[in-house]
């Protein structure tokens, strides 16, 4: 699956959960979620990469502080180092990957 590709199946699969989703031309963040008044950024550009270290996670976290996003998610579809899992957990950033990306890209 493209990159293209991919983004269209995660922006289908959030539409599905009653999200309005807008790429975002931002180098941290590659989508926004709206829904409730609640503003989400979503990081999914290194999604193919075999591991994700903590660098893309800070740059969405700082992506997430400048725009005041009430959540932030991290798509990856390979594996995310054990110092990237401990950012995002002290950054409440949700890593979105395994089962739960294939039913969201499977929603779509």
């Amino acid at each position: 699956m493209s990159r293209e590709e991919f983004t269209a199946a995660l922006e289908a699969g959030w539409r599905a959960q009653g999200y309005e989703v807008s790429r975002t031309k931002s180098a941290q963040a590659d989508l926004e979620l709206r829904r409730a008044g609640r503003l989400s950024l979503v990081g999914c550009r290194r999604w193919k990469a075999a591991s994700t270290g903590v660098e893309p996670l800070r740059e969405l976290h700082a992506a997430g502080q400048a725009r005041e996003a009430q959540e932030l998610i991290y798509v990856a579809a390979g594996g995310i180092t054990e110092q990237a899992r401990a950012f995002a957990e002290a950054n409440a950033i949700r890593l979105v990957q395994g089962a739960e990306l294939a039913a969201l890209v499977r929603r779509g």
